[in-house]
């Protein structure tokens, strides 16, 4: 089923991009992305979330851990030229990315954090529509002397 639906959609892209029409999106219409001018489907967004120790019983925040993103594939790498891909959590562990994104980008959101297990999780760019919350729990690293 999940595969239907991403050859729906990626259909559904083609033939807008065939068509020379411009795609509208609700989601995207009304949530805030702007779109750029360097390529039609490109666009701008923030995910946001909590990042917390998860071998804590009450959700501790993680202050300072890293948060970052990497284009694992992108048909316009152009549109990531000069832009910042990370940030750090605050002192409640909360954190907020801004992203330049094309709709087919691959993208995998890294976090990071001393004594920690790093974690991973890898998006399309149409999956990380503005209004995006991760909430993430990083498991101690007891490799570590």
């Amino acid at each position: 089923m999940k595969k239907q639906i991403v050859f729906l959609l990626w259909l559904w892209l083609v033939l807008v991009a065939c068509s020379g029409g411009q795609a509208t999106d609700p989601a995207l219409s009304q949530s805030g992305g702007t779109p750029t001018p360097t390529r039609e489907g490109t666009w701008t967004t923030a995910i946001d979330g909590f990042i917390y120790d998860f071998s804590a019983t009450t959700d501790s925040p993680l202050a300072d851990a890293i948060v970052r993103y990497e284009i694992v594939l992108s048909y316009f790498p152009e549109i990531q030229d000069g832009f910042e891909q990370q940030t750090n959590t605050d002192s409640q562990g909360e954190f907020n990315l801004p992203m330049i994104l094309h709709d087919t980008d691959n993208i995998r959101v890294v976090v990071e954090a001393d004594g920690y297990v790093p974690y991973e999780e890898n998006f399309v760019g149409i999956d990380l529509v503005p209004g995006k919350t991760l909430t993430i729990g990083l498991q101690p690293d007891h490799t570590l002397p």
